[in-house]
């Protein structure tokens, strides 16, 4: 391992580590929060279809490309970029890294929500069949902002601790052991979820697709779900990558990257949705359908209160993972830019996010007046990052590992196993040329 006040030679202690740490960095509440409520309010299979294909098109590449980078230029975002790049492509890592910080301001609020439910559920005070007395209970923590703004910074507090303590002894082994923990569970509610009465409209809603509901703002959020899944375009793969041991092979890592925060995106779904229809609700709820679905589908359950309680556990790591992995990305650049220690660059992030979380925290209450193109500060720093900056970010790595520094990036995919001239010129195809210009189309639509 590095010393604390360098990154250059930390590396992750296996490959698995590195797959885990990864795929849980979406697997979070990417997709047990936010993919069942966008699935919810985009039609269901006119979102998920169009975010497959993103995902096993121009998703694995540019996963590829980002961990390429990383493991060439073996730094932070801005340091792995303008290593390889030149200057200009340092800038775009100062970019992502600062997508990385906006992001992490209002996804600690969602995870003090987890919190919340957390303490809820130890005390037997979650599990409940009326979901009109689950809502009030979800919006009166929103509407809260002095609850609201402690249970973030209990969650934000967490985060720090576990990047405090280094990539092997904190990231790594948080998602070692406790993600799959999480994808048991997932199975055995969906499994109860899916034995309820009504419960198989909601999967026809999730897979019987129509054309006729795809729209350009389905499909631009679809591929700002693809960036958001797969950790793309705010500098974590890039970070991530250059902890990359030179004997792990990128092409495959990259692949079981994407198909395990697919899996859990789907699995999520199935978890939620029909249980929403079984229920009657609306599956364009929003953002609470995970606090309110949830609870409900434990109440039809056996040891309801202790089940409720070892999900919103679950839930909780789920939701440190990803926040993990955006403030890693900061933290490095800290390490790598400013010379800083570990431990003093974690505690800078802390008391800044904290000021900044804070005001995401009571948009829903006391700052609920401020708008922006008429959404909340909460949901206009949620639209910029997944469907602008993440894929503008995005657009600059494909320009740079597809053109500028192919060389490179062919090298990093070839350093461990020989891969066939197909796969190579499929990859150079999807990085240069079809990744750019889906991109581009979909902002331009969006804009």
């Amino acid at each position: 391992m590095a010393s604390d006040n360098s990154i250059a030679d930390t590396v992750w202690s296996s490959r698995l580590g590195f797959i885990l740490a990864s795929a849980s960095s979406a697997i979070g509440l990417g997709a047990i929060w936010k993919f069942p409520f966008w699935a919810g309010t985009n039609g269901g299979a006119a979102f998920i279809v169009p975010f497959l294909v993103f995902t096993f098109t121009i998703g694995i590449v540019l996963v590829m490309a980002e961990c390429a980078m990383g493991r060439a230029g073996r730094g932070s975002a801005v340091h792995a970029l303008k290593k390889v790049g030149g200057p200009f492509f340092g800038i775009v890592g100062g970019i992502a890294v600062l997508n990385a910080y906006i992001i992490l301001t209002y996804y600690s609020v969602i995870g003090g929500w987890c919190v919340s439910y957390l303490f809820d559920s130890f005390a037997g005070n979650v599990v409940n069949g009326d979901p009109k007395i689950l809502s009030d209970h979800f919006k009166a923590l929103v509407g809260n902002g002095t609850v609201n703004v402690f249970f973030m910074f209990l969650y934000l507090t967490a985060t720090c601790a576990v990047v405090a303590l280094g990539v092997e002894k904190g990231i790594e082994k948080i998602a070692k052991y406790l993600m799959p923990l999480l994808f048991i569970l997932m199975i055995f509610i969906i499994i109860r979820s899916l034995m309820m009465p009504g419960s198989w409209e909601g999967m026809q809603f999730l897979f019987s697709f129509n054309w006729e509901q795809v729209s350009g703002a389905t499909i631009l959020n679809a591929m700002g779900f693809t960036f958001f899944s797969l950790s793309l375009g705010a500098g974590i793969m890039v970070t991530y990558g250059s902890y990359l041991s030179s004997h792990t092979d990128i092409p495959g890592s990259s692949v079981w990257v994407a198909f395990l925060s697919t899996q859990a995106a789907l699995l999520a779904g199935v978890m939620i949705i029909p249980a929403v229809f079984a229920f009657g609700m609306d599956p364009a709820a929003g953002t609470g359908l995970v606090f309110i679905t949830i609870p409900m589908i434990f109440e039809h359950m056996p040891m309801a209160d202790v089940l409720a309680a070892a999900f919103y556990v679950c839930l909780f790591i789920a939701a440190i993972t990803s926040s993990v992995s955006l403030l890693e990305v900061v933290v490095a650049y800290l390490i790598n830019e400013w010379g800083m220690r570990r431990r003093a660059a974690t505690a800078l992030c802390w008391i800044t996010l904290f000021i900044f979380a804070s005001l995401q925290a009571l948009s829903f209450s006391s700052f609920s007046w401020v708008e922006i193109n008429g959404m909340s500060l909460f949901d206009f720093s949620d639209y910029v990052c997944s469907n602008i900056l993440m894929p503008l970010g995005g657009l600059s790595i494909a320009t740079l590992a597809g053109w500028k520094a192919w060389p490179v990036m062919k090298q990093q995919m070839l350093a461990i196993r020989h891969h066939s001239v197909l796969t190579i010129g499929w990859i150079r195809l999807t990085i240069s040329l079809l990744a750019p210009a889906l991109v581009v189309i979909v902002l331009i639509s969006g804009i």
